[in-house]
């Protein structure tokens, strides 16, 4: 059993897939993940909504990361991917 605490607030996951799928909410588990996950992400934006003020957007982090990586390949878009491809093994995803 998977248990995620916000703040003081636990949730079960799969009780919580479960009763949505007793109430005939969704068509499958997969679909009742999904929105369940969704749900989470919202939860997550609206409290983090005035924290994040100021700190950079996702696409602009993304264009800095991937000029960094273009700048040590030299230029090479192929030897940029491939870095990109050794740091995301780095973090075993």
């Amino acid at each position: 059993m998977q248990t995620i605490t916000m703040s003081e607030e636990k949730i079960d996951i799969q009780a919580e897939i479960d009763a949505a799928m007793k109430k005939g909410q969704y068509s499958d588990r997969k679909d009742a993940i999904a929105a369940l996950q969704k749900q989470l992400v919202d939860y997550q934006k609206g409290a983090l909504k005035d924290a994040l003020k100021g700190a950079p957007s996702v696409p602009a982090m993304e264009e800095a990361v991937w000029k960094e990586f273009l700048a040590k390949a030299g230029g090479d878009e192929d030897k940029a991917v491939q870095l990109y491809l050794d740091e995301l093994k780095k973090l075993n995803l």
